[in-house]
């Protein structure tokens, strides 16, 4: 399995490695979290499906259609869906969209993925104990959903093309049946249709995995000044062990 990388700040470095503190967060707070334009995106968590013709809708009781415009959505149970994301590539311009100043190298892919693994196993609340995990898998909203707008897990690992320059890996559980076909939540939104964003209240859960020093090494990323002039940031690709 190919290494991963994890954007941070600094001053996260120690309970990520140090002490193996994975931070999970749910899809709603992903959703609304526009303060930072590479991870708000209105659209985490659904399946959302805007042709540009407008949308064609058949009166079930007539058998009639007609065109409306607006964008189909489907939502899964963002609140009890919980994500870790990190990025097949290492890149300046990742460093930056993440306002990050160290990238940790997982070298160790697939000995990090088993130790999640047995973290959910001991936690009952977590269905079967069950880690999705794998590339995120980018799509148009033009492109018609077929059945996937009934699949949570399906949805959980797509996202827009809009994102397709982060190259995500993601780890994703579930509480409950929350990844149960059809557990999803339908409408149309209207084109002017904005949600105000919220960062309070979205749920969160951290996995002690314990040390992860053996497992990765360190990759130092050197961010300007947003405000000063410059050719934009600096990664050190020499890296060190922690």
């Amino acid at each position: 399995m190919d290494r991963l990388f994890k954007y941070l700040p600094s001053r996260y470095l120690d309970a990520f490695v140090g002490r193996g503190e994975v931070l999970f967060r749910s899809l709603s707070y992903y959703s609304n979290y526009e303060e930072m334009q590479a991870r708000g995106d209105r659209n985490e968590g659904k399946r959302v499906f805007s042709p540009s013709g407008g949308l064609i809708v058949t009166n079930t009781t007539t058998g009639e259609t007609s065109s409306r415009q607006g964008t189909f959505v489907s939502t899964a149970q963002d609140r009890d869906i919980f994500v870790f994301c990190m990025s097949k590539e290492l890149s300046p311009r990742l460093a930056t969209k993440f306002t990050a100043d160290v990238c940790v190298e997982i070298i160790e892919p697939a000995l990090f993925l088993a130790r999640i693994r047995t973290a959910l196993q001991l936690r009952k609340w977590v269905k079967q104990g069950r880690l999705l995990h794998g590339m995120v898998d980018y799509y148009s909203p033009k492109t018609e959903p077929l059945a996937e707008w009934a699949v949570p897990e399906r949805m959980v690992m797509r996202k827009t093309t809009d994102y397709a320059y982060q190259a995500e890996y993601r780890l994703a559980f579930a509480r409950g049946d929350a990844l149960r076909v059809e557990n999803v939540g339908v409408r149309i939104r209207p084109v002017e249709d904005v949600a105000a964003p919220t960062l309070e209240d979205h749920p969160k859960y951290t996995l002690k995995l314990g040390s992860l020093q053996k497992l990765v090494t360190g990759q130092q990323t050197h961010l300007p000044d947003p405000t000063a002039k410059g050719d934009g940031v600096h990664l050190n690709l020499s890296g060190h062990h922690f």
